[in-house]
C-alpha cells in the first residue's frame, strides 16, 4: 500500500478484498499522473504521497485525502469519513481456514483499529448490545471512528474511558454471548 514498488513500472494491477468484496483494480502511470481503471470506471488520477499514511489524490477534478492504517495484513482506509477494510484476498482465505474458535474470539475483544483517543464508550458491563450498535469512538488521524458490535451480545467488561490514548489492537470492550 506504499510508494515502493510503483516507481518504474508503467502499470500495477491489484486485486484486494473491500469490505469482504473482491475488486480489482489497476493504475497505469502516464506522464501527467496515473489512470485508474476498476470495472468498466476509467478516470486519471493524481496521486502524491504526504507521508507514509497519508495520500492526496485529485479525482475528476475534487481533491481527495486518504488515510491509511496498517493492521499486520489488513488495512484500514478513511476516505471521506467512510472506513474501509482493505486486505490481500489470500489473507482473508487463511483467516477463514482458522477455525471458528478464532473468529468469535475477535468478534468478542472488540480493539482499538488504530491508536487514538476514547472520545467516549457508549456501553457499560452488563448492558445488551445488537450487533451494529456503537460501543465506543476513538478519534484516529482527526477521524471519528465509531467501533461497532459484530454482534449480538453482553457487555462483559470495559477496558477503556473517555478521553484513554490507546494504541492499536488495545482491547477496548470485552462481550460475551448472549444466551438467547
Amino acid at each position: 500500500m506504499g510508494n515502493g514498488g510503483w516507481e518504474g513500472s508503467t502499470e500495477m494491477e491489484f486485486e484486494y478484498l473491500i469490505d469482504n468484496e473482491l475488486r480489482k483494480i489497476s493504475l497505469e502511470k502516464k506522464e501527467e499522473g496515473y489512470i485508474f481503471t476498476e470495472g468498466e470506471y476509467q478516470s486519471p488520477v493524481d496521486i502524491k504521497f504526504i507521508s507514509p499514511n497519508i495520500l492526496s489524490l485529485i479525482v475528476e477534478g475534487r481533491n481527495v485525502r486518504i488515510f491509511i492504517a496498517r493492521d499486520s495484513d489488513i488495512f484500514h482506509i478513511y476516505l471521506d469519513g467512510q472506513r474501509f477494510v482493505v486486505r490481500e484476498p489470500a489473507a482473508f482465505e487463511e483467516d477463514q481456514a482458522g477455525g471458528e474458535g478464532r473468529s468469535l474470539e475477535d468478534d468478542l475483544n472488540i480493539k482499538a483499529p488504530m491508536p487514538g483517543k476514547v472520545i467516549k464508550v457508549c456501553v457499560s458491563q452488563g448492558d445488551a448490545v445488537r450487533k451494529n450498535q456503537t460501543l465506543a469512538i476513538v478519534e484516529a488521524m482527526k477521524m471519528e471512528n465509531e467501533i461497532k458490535s459484530p454482534l449480538d451480545a453482553a457487555v462483559k467488561a470495559v477496558h477503556a474511558a473517555d478521553g484513554d490514548l490507546v494504541d492499536s489492537e488495545k482491547i477496548l470492550i470485552e462481550l460475551e454471548k448472549s444466551e438467547s
